[in-house]
């Protein structure tokens, strides 16, 4: 696949924080918005209790899609990604290298975990500690780009 596209795939990464994660379950479809970061591999990094609906539907299924754009509001502005993988709860030898690419992409919340100003923000950094952290491996990458025509899009599989 041209290296232009993955190019803009990376660009569209690191132009947004949240991704609005798609799973299914005995009760059906469910979405949640997520922070995430990503990696070189395109690997999505993100925290959730699996207790969490998406959470358990994940653990039982381990099938995702997300969808990664801005909030606009006119049709021929639409830009952004859909992408569809496997998504699993890292293990505690995975966690450490997740974690980093997690608290690189959101230093601020680094900062409540090495330097809290008061109790709320310790407790924070205690769950931060403890939450589970899951890694979204896309095994297809959709760019939409309506600046591009209206409908444009182009693929990655991975």
């Amino acid at each position: 696949m041209s290296e232009t596209l993955r190019t803009r795939i990376r660009h569209l990464l690191a132009a947004h924080a949240t991704m609005t994660l798609a799973t299914s379950g005995p009760e059906g479809p469910w979405a949640s918005a997520v922070f995430y970061a990503s990696d070189a591999a395109f690997h999505l990094y993100f925290v959730t209790d699996p207790r969490t609906r998406h959470g358990a539907n994940l653990l039982r299924e381990g099938r995702a899609a997300a969808a990664i754009h801005a909030d606009i509001s006119d049709w021929y502005a639409i830009r952004g990604l859909q992408l569809e993988g496997r998504a699993h709860e890292l293990s505690d030898a995975e966690r450490a290298t997740g974690l980093e690419v997690y608290l690189n992409r959101f230093p601020e919340v680094r900062r409540l975990a090495d330097s809290p100003h008061d109790e709320a923000e310790r407790r924070i950094g205690e769950r931060l500690a403890r939450i589970a952290l899951w890694r979204l491996a896309p095994t297809r990458i959709r760019v939409l780009d309506n600046r591009e025509g209206f409908g444009w899009k182009d693929e990655l599989a991975l």
